[in-house]
């Protein structure tokens, strides 16, 4: 019988929560640890969650997998009747009628040392491992910097006599970070008076009473929030978790047996000439946005690989995979024939960790998922930042304020329209920057670039944060 400890790892149907947990699961697996990722019921996730669970299964034969039963009759009422809700909030009713067949499961286990959940799934992390008598420990999939921030703001809300949307623009600060704007912060919190407010600062203000929060950062990359949270400046009122560095986790690039088209085209273009445009498996823009994105990228001659992704509504109402190409401007495509490459998202899934590696790639229009924002950094490419949902307003600010390694897109406010005008002149600002401050960023870039290649080697920060993850499991 084996003796190795055991982790259960309990991931966020978020792709880009899932991945970075299944790599980390790949990594315990590897240092020797037992895992199990314990997913929801399949009825109730997506064909790409499923797909991508199982894809990793086949990769680590030694990873188990159980699925929780569905969730009792009364519960699945009770969604149903919620299913008006915010998406966030019915992801922690979800969370809540899934905890007691996880509790159950983790009582039929001869043995578990600690329970990794994702970061909104508090609930499992905390009130589960409590009731099991286990760590409860919490996977956080974006920064260093948005936890310091999530830690703090339950705090900042209940001492605020104002709404942080009367706030608008003016800056707001917290421990470990640059000022940023109080419209940069997450839109669940900017109106106090609705339930998905209170509900979020409900699940940050539980992320306090975790075992331990491991972080998908390395130490040099976000050394001022780090240094905050470990100072205990993040919360006023208790403890800090400990906080346990582990990143850069991301699915490097697989071997396949054919290339992507897109790979023998970026062969063809000269070296750091291309603009990379992507915005994530989720976010999408605006009809009106893509055809100024177009006539921005067309007015600024310079090459670009552009993943298009149509809006929602489009995308169910055309029914056809490269439908999208129909929201460009007449005669773009022929135009930029000799210099630009579009691949519809829907129809061919694009290899970004190799792209953004390929000497041909000069800068990244990106949305400041976090994902992507390790994969560009560790890649050495510069960022045009173009945040749309979520906490990447902030990892914007942290991208260029702390970081210095990208350029702010000028010219938008939520929802707002980025004209080609905008587009066109960012873009020529990172792909033709002045000599001095291209040096400066170069630099910077290369600094970070080595850090993140050595943080999981032996004796790397990462590395290190890891074994000392393991050791406190007893």
């Amino acid at each position: 019988m084996s003796t190795a400890r055991r982790v259960a790892v309990v991931p966020g149907q978020s792709i880009s929560h899932l991945i970075p947990m299944l790599e980390f699961a790949a990594i315990c697996l590897d240092r020797g640890l037992a895992v199990t990722v314990v997913v929801p019921d399949p009825s109730v996730t997506t064909p790409t969650f499923r797909s991508t669970v199982c894809r990793y299964a086949s990769r680590l034969p030694s990873l188990s997998v159980h699925s929780l039963p569905p969730p009792p009759a009364q519960q699945q009422s009770l969604d149903a009747a919620s299913a008006a809700a915010h998406p966030f909030i019915r992801m922690q009713t979800a969370a809540r009628s899934q905890a007691p067949g996880l509790r159950d499961f983790l009582r039929s286990l001869p043995a578990v040392h600690a329970l990794v959940a994702d970061m909104l799934d508090v609930v499992c992390a905390v009130d589960v491992a409590a009731e099991v008598g286990i760590p409860g420990h919490l996977f956080f999939s974006t920064g260093a910097t948005t936890l310091s921030v999530f830690l703090g703001l339950p705090f900042f809300c209940c001492r605020s006599d104002r709404e942080l949307k009367d706030l608008g623009d003016a800056p707001v600060s917290f421990p470990g970070t640059p000022p940023m704007p109080a419209s940069h912060l997450p839109d669940a919190v900017l109106d106090r008076g609705t339930d998905l407010c209170a509900t979020s600062l409900d699940v940050f203000g539980r992320m306090a009473a975790a075992s331990g929060i491991l972080v998908n950062t390395f130490e040099p990359l976000e050394s001022s929030a780090l240094e905050a949270l470990r100072d205990g400046r993040c919360l006023l009122d208790r403890a800090t978790p400990p906080v346990y560095c582990i990143g850069p986790l991301f699915a490097e690039a697989q071997k396949e047996e054919e290339r992507h088209p897109c790979l023998p085209w970026l062969d063809a273009q000269p070296e750091r000439s291309v603009v990379f445009l992507c915005f994530g498996s989720r976010c999408t823009v605006s009809q009106e946005q893509i055809g100024e994105m177009a006539k921005g990228m067309e007015k600024s001659g310079h090459r670009f690989l552009w993943v298009l992704r149509a809006p929602p509504a489009f995308a169910a109402a055309a029914g056809q995979p490269d439908a999208a190409l129909s929201l460009l401007p007449d005669g773009f495509l022929v135009r930029t024939a000799d210099r630009g490459l579009v691949v519809t998202a829907s129809s061919s899934w694009v290899p970004q960790v190799e792209v953004l590696r390929h000497a041909s790639t000069g800068a990244f229009v990106t949305h400041c998922g976090w994902n992507s924002t390790l994969e560009a950094v560790a890649a050495g490419v510069p960022m045009v930042c173009w945040p749309l949902v979520a906490e990447q307003w902030m990892n914007k600010v942290h991208i260029v304020e702390e970081m210095k390694v990208g350029v702010e897109v000028r010219g938008y406010k939520r929802g707002g329209l980025v004209t080609a005008d905008d587009v066109d002149a960012v873009v020529r600002q990172v792909m033709n920057m002045e000599p001095e401050r291209r040096r400066t960023m170069e630099e910077r870039l290369m600094e970070i670039k080595q850090s993140s290649a050595v943080a999981w080697k032996e004796g790397g920060s990462s590395c290190t944060a890891f074994a000392e993850f393991v050791k406190q499991l007893g």
